[in-house]
């Protein structure tokens, strides 16, 4: 169950009757061809901005400008959201379905079309079917059987969703800062925004 690509425990997962060789060639594959790219435009593109920026940075004792912030942002904008594509494409369709595959595990629905979310909310529901699946199973639903209403639990879930952020950013960095929290929390009144909007 540890290497499975599922978070939600069950008795019996739906099986392949065999592991096809070519298809994990294949996979592996990709998976090297995403990373090679990912670290290809880390160290063209993105480090040395950044090295760029430090120095720009330096020449005005550290103070953010707007010309400085915008030349640097729409620098990075392209090459940044590549590499998350690239991670969200290596984990999600390569990876997952790569461990899937070795251990003939037949569910192989990691993500939907999340780039069709009509509204944020239904982007949260699709991004990662895993994880989504794993807090409705066990914290919507408990919430929902203890008496919360559907709003109360919804919130419980970003709350959750949000210290468990934060607990995988600040504990690998070795700094806490309350980004990702707030950043995941932020998330709730864009839900009902888009919702009101839609």
């Amino acid at each position: 169950f540890w290497l499975a690509p599922t978070l939600t425990y069950q008795i019996v997962f739906p099986r392949t009757s065999h592991v096809r060789f070519w298809k994990v060639v294949s996979l592996l594959l990709r998976f090297i061809a995403a990373c090679a790219i990912f670290f290809f435009l880390t160290a063209q593109v993105i480090t040395p901005n950044l090295q760029s920026l430090v120095k720009d940075l330096e020449t005005t004792n550290g103070k953010f400008t707007v010309p400085i912030l915008a030349e640097y942002g729409f620098r990075l904008m392209i090459a940044t959201c590549y590499c998350w594509l690239l991670v969200f494409y290596a984990y999600f369709h390569v990876y997952l379905n790569l461990f899937a595959e070795i251990l003939t595990f037949g569910d192989r629905v990691f993500y939907k079309d999340w780039w069709n979310s009509s509204d944020v909310s239904s982007y949260w529901r699709l991004w990662n079917t895993p994880v989504h699946y794993w807090l409705v199973r066990h914290v919507y639903f408990p919430c929902v059987r203890f008496g919360m209403g559907k709003t109360l639990a919804t919130l419980t879930v970003f709350f959750i969703s949000a210290v468990a952020h934060e607990v995988l950013i600040s504990v690998p960095f070795h700094m806490i800062r309350p980004w990702a929290y707030l950043g995941m929390m932020g998330q709730v009144p864009l839900v009902w925004l888009t919702k009101w909007l839609t």
